[in-house]
């Protein structure tokens, strides 16, 4: 948050430091993003891609507060479902990009997302203009083109529906 407490839209990488002593420090680099910046969010979903050799972060879905010029005193604390895009990062750079996927067209928020080489897979969510928890997974390929990258997306059908979950790796090729 700023110190007028409103949500940062600065990107802020966290990473764990091996020091001299046997200890591990975590140190945080701000970054500032170009081109496409995200609205400032929450419940949404950060994941690292790997494709042809280079490394990205998707970011989809999540809440944001309605923006200052559009509040009222009523409803100077509402928020909304974000815009259904989904954002693609290079960290080297801090180059953002925003991609309207057609079989997407909730800004999901509380999903529970996974990532695996290439392909991140949104799970569930919750959307509050319909107030329905999502039964779909999305599978988001990315491919990592020179110049261009390309997304797609498949939707698999699932009967589960899923909102504010943890998943963690167990092992390569397993999530619990």
């Amino acid at each position: 948050k700023t110190p007028n407490n409103e949500l940062s839209q600065k990107l802020y990488i966290i990473s764990i430091v091996p020091s001299a002593n046997k200890k591990s420090l975590l140190c945080c680099i701000e970054k500032d993003l170009v081109g496409d910046i995200p609205e400032a969010r929450y419940g949404h979903s950060m994941n690292v891609v790997h494709s042809r050799g280079k490394t990205a972060v998707v970011l989809f879905g999540g809440r944001s507060y309605i923006p200052l010029n559009q509040r009222t005193t009523e409803k100077w604390n509402s928020v909304t479902d974000c815009q259904p895009f989904v954002y693609l990062i290079d960290l080297q750079f801090g180059c953002s990009t925003a991609y309207t996927i057609k079989e997407i067209q909730d800004g999901l928020c509380f999903h529970i997302s996974v990532s695996r080489n290439d392909t991140v897979y949104i799970i569930g969510g919750h959307t509050l203009e319909s107030n329905i928890r999502s039964p779909n997974i999305y599978k988001i390929k990315v491919d990592l083109l020179l110049g261009s990258p390309a997304i797609t997306c498949t939707v698999l059908q699932s009967r589960l529906s899923v909102s504010s979950a943890i998943v963690t790796h167990t092992c390569p090729d397993e999530f619990l």
